[in-house]
């Protein structure tokens, strides 16, 4: 059983993920319409946060380590 959950939560963190991805993509556009630069800059920085992997965790990642 926990095989088979294990990769269902990883399936629903990346839906999840990329829900957030896409929301703060369209809020991004919305705060450059509305030129709103400092939250603009905020939201793009949260966006990068969000999509940047670490080096250490591409090299490490847990489904490599045993």
């Amino acid at each position: 059983m926990n095989n088979f959950m294990k990769p269902m939560d990883e399936f629903n963190k990346e839906i999840e993920k990329e829900q957030k991805i896409s929301e703060l993509e369209k809020a991004i556009q919305k705060a450059e319409a509305e030129g709103k630069t400092s939250d603009v800059e905020e939201l793009k920085k949260e966006l990068k946060d969000l999509t940047h992997e670490s080096f250490w965790y591409k090299l490490f990642k847990p489904d490599i380590i045993h």
